[in-house]
C-alpha cells in the first residue's frame, strides 16, 4: 500500500512522497491544456489521492486564469479542491505542440499539479508550492529536470527536492 502523508514537503520529506511513479508523465501525449489536466486528475484518481477527477480538473482549469502559471519553460499549479482527499502532485512532460506559453514567453515544457484538500488545516501547502518554485528558478535543477527523460530519473530528481 502506498503511504500517503498528511502535510507537505518539510525537512525531512521530499516531493517524491507526494509524487508517486505511476503520477510521473515523461511524455504525456495530450492535444490540448484541458486533455492534460484530465490526464494528471486521472492518474491523482487511479492513485486515491482524489475522488472526482473531472472537479478537480476543473479547479485547475480555473487556476489556470488565475495568474502566472509557469516560468523558464515549467508550470507549477497549485489547487485546492474538495475532491482532494490527502496532498499529492502530478508531473507532465509535455509534447511541444501543446504550445503553452509561460509568463516569460518560455514555452512550457513541464507542468507540476500540486493539489490538497479545501481544509485550513493544510497550510503546508504553500510552503511545498516554495519548495518546488525555488527549486525550478534555480538553472541547475532545470538542467537536471531537462535531462531526465524516464520516469525513474525523474522520481530521483524530485527525491532531492526537500
Amino acid at each position: 500500500m502506498t503511504r500517503h502523508p498528511q502535510a507537505w514537503p518539510g525537512t525531512t520529506t521530499s516531493l517524491a512522497d507526494y509524487l508517486h511513479k505511476q503520477r510521473i508523465h515523461p511524455c504525456v501525449q495530450a492535444a490540448s491544456t484541458d486533455e492534460l489536466l484530465r490526464t494528471l486528475a486521472r492518474s491523482l484518481h487511479v492513485a486515491g489521492t482524489i475522488s472526482v477527477p473531472h472537479t478537480l480538473a476543473r479547479a485547475a482549469r480555473t487556476r489556470l486564469t488565475q495568474g502566472s502559471n509557469g516560468f523558464h519553460g515549467i508550470a507549477l499549479l497549485p489547487t485546492r479542491s474538495r475532491t482532494v482527499n490527502t496532498p499529492a502532485a502530478a508531473f507532465a512532460r509535455i509534447p511541444p505542440a501543446l504550445s503553452w506559453q509561460g509568463v516569460d514567453r518560455h514555452p512550457i515544457h513541464d507542468v507540476f499539479l500540486l493539489v490538497a484538500p479545501r481544509t485550513p488545516k493544510n497550510t503546508d501547502y504553500v510552503q511545498a508550492y516554495s519548495t518546488l518554485a525555488r527549486h525550478t528558478a534555480h538553472a541547475g535543477f532545470r538542467r537536471m529536470l531537462t535531462a531526465a527523460r524516464t520516469t525513474d530519473e525523474l522520481y530521483e530528481l524530485f527525491r532531492l527536492i526537500r
